[in-house]
């Protein structure tokens, strides 16, 4: 049964220069449903923290026996499912499969679970949304009883079930429960902000270190800031690229700590996205007398920075990790 009250996918109106709409609606881009998604989450109090290797914060929303409420990037989406430590993954479902993610984020916002069947989905109209669909349509945490327990996974309204992934496939259950926050509208923990003419005033520093981040390629990339040239210093296909245009990031209270590969440790501050939407965090590695900003892309296993308009990668970094 596909649920009434199910909003419509999310389109952006296509234009050309000179020409007004083309009547080509396309799908929410990737930035867009990214802004969309943090704004969701900030306005119903929803806090999502980075991890992966199967680590959670201390005050991570336990689902069933041993696993957590959590989320993952896949193929354009920010897809609900479970964090289970003994898997060291996220596991959610997708396309008729059970993905296991080794980077994902964890929810720490408590809230309560409402039951939904067929013929009753008030409970839908509650649910605090927790992902995005790679079309833009809301996603939603949903659990069902299976084999004994809670197992969770998303809901799409439009589909009208919850799925779960389970013993490597994708379940689809009509009788579920959805998750409704209960959390205030959050605080920003720190911020993004366009440069100016100099410097702000309370732009993060960690040990005479400026982080900055800055558009290239339809990827949004962390890098070194020079305030010298008041220009932000980026890594794109071996080569280092320099943005007059760029953020600084602003008001964050974090530090840096050693990791290797792609262990994203708890807490990791998501800098911006890659061209194929794979979140990107921000890394530090010292070279000669220069401590040098730059990309952290786990699929990679490294840390990318700029050096004499090159890319220099590394499997042994820092990366930058909030203070909870």
């Amino acid at each position: 049964m596909v649920n009434t009250i199910s909003p419509p996918v999310l389109y952006q109106v296509q234009f050309l220069a000179g020409l007004g709409h083309i009547g080509a609606d396309v799908p929410l881009d990737r930035t867009a449903r990214q802004r969309i998604l943090q704004r969701r989450d900030h306005n119903s109090g929803l806090r999502w923290i980075w991890a992966s290797d199967g680590e959670v914060p201390p005050n991570a929303v336990k689902t069933g026996e041993g696993c957590y409420l959590g989320r993952a990037f896949h193929v354009g989406s920010v897809t609900p499912g479970r964090v289970d430590p003994e898997k060291k993954a996220c596991c959610i479902p997708w396309g008729g499969d059970e993905h296991l993610k080794k980077v994902y984020e964890v929810l720490c916002t408590e809230g309560e679970f409402v039951r939904v069947t067929p013929d009753s989905t008030e409970g839908l109209l509650r649910a605090t949304t927790a992902g995005i669909s790679e079309q833009g349509e809301p996603l939603f945490i949903g659990r069902v009883w299976c084999d004994g327990g809670w197992v969770s996974g998303k809901v799409q309204r439009s589909h009208g079930v919850c799925y779960i992934g389970y013993r490597g496939k994708e379940m689809a259950y009509p009788e579920y429960e959805v998750f409704v926050g209960v959390g205030e509208p959050l605080q920003d923990e720190h911020f993004w902000v366009n440069n100016v003419l100099s410097m702000p005033q309370d732009a993060s520093e960690f040990e005479s270190c400026h982080v900055g981040r800055a558009r290239h390629r339809n990827s949004l990339l962390p890098g070194t800031v020079d305030l010298v040239k008041l220009q932000c210093h980026v890594t794109w296909g071996s080569e280092a690229h320099s943005k007059s245009r760029f953020q600084y990031l602003y008001n964050c209270r974090g530090r840096f700590v050693p990791t290797k590969d792609d262990h994203i440790p708890v807490g990791a501050v998501q800098g911006g996205f890659s061209d194929f939407g794979e979140p990107l965090f921000i890394g530090r590695v010292q070279v000669g007398m220069k401590m040098l900003v730059g990309k952290v892309q786990p699929s990679h296993k490294v840390c990318y920075v700029p050096m004499f308009g090159g890319e220099l990668k590394y499997s042994e970094y820092e990366i930058l990790v909030l203070d909870l």
